[in-house]
Formats: C-alpha cells, structure tokens, sequence
C-alpha cells in the first residue's frame, strides 16, 4: 500500500522508538515481556508532531463520519487488533472498560500489510476512541501490549476520533399529548413547512422527496419507538419497533404510541428504508417522557456512614447525595417533578459530577427551614486526590452510550430551594493552582438537552471558582426558562489573575438553535466581589439565528457589590451579537463600589458590549430605576459608578441603540445609574460593607483578595439611620430586599 511505502524508515524507527520508551518506564523480569512484539501507535500529532490537519496520513475523520485509522508498521508482524467504542465509556484509563464487551462496538483484525483501515457510517458529531496492538505469529503471550488505552490526560496514550456534524437535518416530528402509557407522535412530511427556501435547498441535498396529493413531502415508510437507555426496562409494544406508517396516518398528521410504561423515557424515529445506512436514514430524532405522578416529598435523612471511603466524608460528617440522583434518573416508578428534601443544619455531598437528565426538586425541610436550620450541600471539596481538590458539579444531560440513539434529552424542571452550597477546599488563584469548579456544567460530547426550566431560589453560593452555569459541545441546547431568585454568591474565585474562568452564565456559541437564554430571569439576588469573565456571555459568536431565536434578559432588584474588580473588561452583559428581537430588562439595581481606607485595590464595573443585532435588527431595552453607592467621590454621581461600558455609552451599548432607534428604549436619562436626591456612601447605607481584606497587592496575589465579610448577613444590612430611610434607595425598593 502507498503508506507503506511513504512511511518507510519511520515504520521502522517509530517500532524502535516505542520499545525504547516502554524499555524507560518499566522494569522487565520475564522472558515473555521481552518477546513481545513491540507496541505500535495511531498515528497522530502527538507522536508525529505534525499538527492536526497538517499531515495527509494522520488518524482523523473524514467524510463527515468515517474514522480514518492509521498506525505506524511493526516488522514480523502476524497482523494488528483493533478495537472501538464511544468515549463517554472509556475514557476512564482503565482495562477493565476496554475488556468489557458492553463498552465496545467492534473488534476485529486485519492483516500484517494494511496499515490504514476506514470506518464508515458512524454516528455523527461523536466521541469515538480506539486501541489497537500487534499480533504476533507465536500466539497470544507475544502479541504487544494495547495502545490507547490512556484517559486524555495522558496525551501519547490514547487515540479519539470525533466525527463531523450532520448535514442540515428537517424536523419533521415532534410529540405531544403525553399520557402515562401513549403519545401522539406528529409528522409533517410537507417539503413547504420544513423551512425557508434555503434551508429547504440544504434539506433536498441529502433527503428524498416524493409527491403525495399533489404536496411535494419528504419519504418515509417507518416509525420506530424504542425505550431510551435511561430507563433501559421500560416496556414497548413490540409493534412499535419498526412500525410501518400507513396512508391514513400520514393524511391525519400523528399516531398515537401506545402499550408504554408511565414515566419512562422513549426514542422516536422517522425512517426512510430507501436509505441502507441507519445514520442517514432517519431524520430528526425525539426523546420523549410519558406521564407519572410525583409522589409525596421524601425526606432524605442524614446519615454519614462511619466507614464511608470517601475521602473527606466523615470529616465533614457528610451524606451521600449523588447515588440517589442517579438512581432517581433510571427508576421508572419515580415520576419526573419528585422532590427530596434535606435536614436542616445538616450536611451533604455530591461525590463525582452527577448528571441532570430528569426533572426533580431538592429543598431544605420546610419544617426546619422554619426553625431557621438551612441544610448544606457540598459539591465535592471535602477532599483530596494528591495535592488536587476533589471537586465536582452537576451535569447538564449526559453523554451518548453504546447502541443509543443521539437525541436530545429532555427534561422538566431542575429546581433547588434554600441550599447552602460550598466546596469548602476549593483553591482560588492566589492558593496557587485555581480549582476548576462550577455549580452546573456539560460534557464536551454531552446530548443535545432541553430543559422546561433550571431554578434556584434562597440558596447561597461560595467557591464556585471557575463559573456558575456554563454549557459547552456541539450539540443544541435549550432552555425555556431560568430563574435565580434571592440567592447570595460570594467568595466565589478568583480563577486566574484577571479574574475570568467563565462567566456566571456561560453560553458556547457553538449553534445557531440552541438558545440558554430564552428567558433568564435574576432577581433579589447578591454578589459580593466574586471575579468572572462577565453575567451572561455567548461567547462572542454572530451566528444565523432563525427567527424562532431570541434573547430575553430580566436583572431586577439584585445587589452588586465589587461585581467584579479584579480587572478591567469584565461586563454585566457581553453579548456582542444578539439575535433579534431579544430584549433586555435592567430595574432597581443597586451597585456598589466599596473599599476601605488605605485598601489599595482598583475598582472597576462596567455594563454591557453590544456591537450588532441580527435577524430583523430589531432590540428592547428597559433600564429604568438603577442606583449606586460607593466609598469614593467618584462613584457617588450620576453614573460615576461605571469604569467603562456604561449602559448610556453612545457605543456598543444602550445609548447606542436609543440613538440610532428612537423610542425603542427608555429615555437617556433613565439609561443612566442615579445617586438619588442626595448621594450615600456605601458605609452610609450598609452595616459593614467593605472587603475585610485590605492588604490587597495587585503584584501579588493572595486568598483573601476578594473574601467576602464573615457574617454578610449582618454586614450588609441598612442602616436603619434618617438618611437612609428617606433616600430613594430605601423608598423605592432597590436592589435586594433582604437588606432593608
């Protein structure tokens, strides 16, 4: 073959080279290590130091979703093993994973000349790994050891091949009208509603179309209905697993799925068998949850188990949360919406990232909540792995396993209620290396996600280092609603030396359907000098939104204290593009720029980057009754508050969009934050607000820089002084409640 050729010497001297490292890391004392075939390698940037793209015989996809495998030759070779699987099932580093048929695909062999081998038809936009060894013509004791079976982290151990997105894909069903053992599944085969005339176009390149009463429609001749492996137990009636549509149910537009278990999870396919590759055969795949009745709140009584192995457990007298969340997710006799609650003053812990893919509540005991005792939830940082925090946090959905459908996964309501949560070791950046730590992030490779809303109220933040709520992958996500409501962040980083990580809600940008900010609501909430990138990004991506994507952002009467001072850039609002028709909503804002005497640290806050709007061009923005109090002079006048990016700036922000469309906002005054009829320092209004830091050192960086107050409860109370009570601040209500 021609890469036998063209790799020549380097056959040779990547076999040499490879025993010489194995010859380095190990000790051999018997023979049969030693007569071994030596080990060989995919070939990657790793091991060619050829960057990716770069090399014509590097392992990679090609064709949108084949894995082009390529290894480096081994002299005497009887021929080579090969083995696959997703990633979200090996990644871990571990044999045990790799010998595990149920975390396989295939395993096959090929011969001792084919030195490249294809893979076609995978599935699209995933995480695949791959280990190969040699064989050798003496049998199974001599074949070499495997490689790729590292974790990522060991770079020159493992090999992933991530596969391209699919091609434009119509959506032609959806379901609805859920009951506890049916669904209607709609299908709209019609050609004209599947999209604009573009998208339409795309449509037609990939899929079939054929005329039915004189509608041009797409083709499909199948409906498959299977149980999804979250709930891998839940029963179907057989005949909905390859179902064959009849005219009828094409002209009436559904079929109803019936013989179903309640609350279960079901994967719903529209096939074409026209098309002999699965992968192409199908269009837009559905998840959908049938009907249960939550049962009454159960109470999770705290219990530390005085043997527990994990580190840090019984030091913290902790009980275990996440195996009862994960068994929560795979038991169909829980219905979606159940709520558990947690003993007040009482702790718990998470132990590894646990996944958010059904619905549920988790709120202290109202009884004890009553009584003024507030349960404590550790998201890891009880202890250690080395010298590294062990640290975690929730997942949005999961990763794709082995034989499953990728589709999206949807989810009712994730809603958390008077919750103290900490991960009490968590490093900031001036402990040395900052721990990467979040409240809710996603996989990489994660499933596309939908999620009916995500809410937070009365619950407390600290050491959430790195973000807050961050998606990530390539994959759609949505969610129809979030609300944090009456909540504290506090001593929440910093990351790095400017103060970044991620922002508190962190979009990717990475797809023009998704949408995490349909409707994000903050209200009565407090941060107190807590450093990130920014409140709400999408990562500075100006994508094609359709008009079915708009933005809608509601701050309202939360409480800024030092939002982020650790340098300049770090906005309320980095939202470069927007789609259309998005709408911003800033009232009764209180912001606060406080130091003591002598505390050198430079204070800084600015508002909003918005440099265009797509789609129709068209924004709202209603930013009316926002006031400040500082410790300087400066930070006492109409809008001395802002540093840079003020919400009046005639550039990238409101200002200029009330300039360049009149009457679509608030008027230029009202863009601007007031001081009231008379200004308030800060040390006016509140009890003790300053940062009890006050040897702050910008060259030097130290735990301390950004702490909050020991008792922020008492500390940011309102003085309860003439000059208070009869400032605008206090008559109108501003900024969080809690304090006045």
């Amino acid at each position: 073959m021609k890469k036998k050729l063209l790799y020549g010497l380097a056959l040779l001297l990547g076999a040499t080279a490879i025993t010489s490292c194995k010859d380095d890391d190990n000790t051999f004392s018997v023979v049969d290590d030693l007569d071994r075939m030596p080990m060989t390698m995919f070939r990657n940037q790793f091991n060619t130091n050829i960057s990716t793209g770069n090399d014509p015989y590097e392992t990679t996809a090609i064709d949108l979703n084949t894995a082009h495998l390529t290894w480096f030759g081994v002299e005497g070779a009887a021929g080579y093993e090969i083995k696959y699987g997703l990633a979200s099932g090996l990644t871990s580093g571990k044999e045990e994973d790799w010998t595990n048929p149920e975390r396989l695909i295939d395993q096959f062999t090929v011969g001792p000349n084919t030195l490249e081998y294809d893979i076609p038809n995978l599935e699209y936009a995933t995480d695949y790994r791959f280990a190969i060894r040699v064989l050798s013509p003496k049998g199974e004791a001599y074949h070499s050891k495997w490689y790729g079976y590292g974790d990522g982290r060991q770079w020159s151990e493992y090999q992933g091949v991530t596969t391209g997105e699919r091609y434009p894909t119509p959506a032609v069903i959806t379901c609805t009208n859920k009951g506890y053992e049916s669904f209607d599944v709609v299908i709209n085969l019609k050609v004209a509603d599947s999209g604009s005339a573009s998208d339409i176009a795309e449509y037609k390149e990939n899929f079939f179309t054929e005329m039915i009463n004189g509608e041009e429609c797409y083709v499909a001749q199948k409906l498959t209905v299977v149980p999804s492996l979250t709930n891998p137990d839940a029963v179907v009636d057989p005949k909905w697993s390859n179902y064959t549509l009849t005219p009828e149910d094409k002209e009436r537009g559904y079929v109803r799925v019936d013989g179903l278990s309640p609350n279960s999870v079901y994967v719903v396919n529209l096939v074409n068998e026209n098309i002999p590759i699965p992968v192409d055969a199908i269009y837009n795949t559905m998840t959908y949850r049938t009907k249960g009745d939550p049962g009454e709140p159960i109470l999770i009584k705290h219990y530390c188990a005085p043997n527990d192995t994990i580190n840090g457990a019984v030091e913290f007298n902790a009980c275990r949360l996440d195996t009862i969340i994960k068994n929560y997710n795979a038991d169909i006799s829980m219905a979606e919406g159940q709520t558990f609650y947690l003993e007040g003053d009482k702790a718990y812990y998470f132990e590894g990232n646990t996944e958010l893919c059904k619905g549920f509540t988790m709120a202290t005991n109202p009884e004890d909540l009553a009584a003024g005792k507030r349960a404590k939830v550790y998201l890891g940082g009880i202890g250690m792995d080395g010298t590294t925090v062990r640290s975690n946090n929730f997942l949005f959905g999961r990763q794709k396993q082995a034989g499953e459908a990728d589709a999206p996964i949807q989810v009712e309501s994730i809603i958390f209620k008077s919750l103290d949560f900490d991960c009490p070791l968590a490093r900031n950046f001036g402990e040395g290396g900052a721990t990467g730590n979040y409240f809710a992030n996603m996989y990489s490779n994660g499933m596309a996600v939908t999620f009916d809303s995500f809410e937070v109220y009365d619950c407390t933040f600290q050491r959430m280092v790195r973000g807050f709520i961050r998606v990530q992958g390539s994959k759609v996500k949505h969610f129809k609603k979030m609300i944090i409501d009456s909540s504290i962040f506090m001593n929440c980083g910093y990351y790095d030396t400017n103060g970044r990580g991620y922002a508190w809600i962190a979009g990717d940008g990475n797809s023009p359907k998704s949408n995490i900010f349909n409707d994000v609501r903050f209200t009565n909430n407090t941060f107190y000098d807590s450093p990130r990138t920014c409140m709400f990004t999408d990562n500075g991506k100006n994508l094609a939104w359709g008009a079915d994507i708009s933005y809608h952002f509601t701050l309202e009467n939360n409480t800024f204290i030092n939002f982020s001072t650790r340098s300049t850039g770090r906005k309320l609002f980095d939202l470069r593009y927007l789609p259309g028709g998005s709408t911003i909503t800033v009232k009764r804002n209180l912001f606060v720029l406080t130091k003591a005497e002598g505390d050198n640290r430079k204070l800084y806050f600015e508002g909003m980057d918005i440099r265009s709007i797509g789609g129709n061009g068209q924004i709202t923005f209603d930013i009316q009754d926002n006031y400040s109090v500082g410790s300087e002079s400066k930070f006492c006048q109409v809008d001395g508050i802002f540093t840079g990016a003020a919400f009046s700036a005639s550039k990238n922000s409101a200002g200029a969009y009330m300039k360049a469309t009149p009457g679509v906002i608030q008027g230029a005054e009202e863009l601007k934050v007031k001081i009231g009829s008379y200004p308030l320092k800060a040390t006016d209004l509140f009890t003790s607000p300053n940062p009890p830091y006050t040897s702050h050192d910008p060259k030097k960086a130290n735990k301390r820089d950004h702490e909050a107050p020991a008792d922020i409860y008492k500390a940011l109370k309102y003085k309860q002084t003439p000059e208070v009570l009869g400032h605008e601040i206090f008559l109108k209500g501003i900024g969080d409640p809690r304090w006045r």
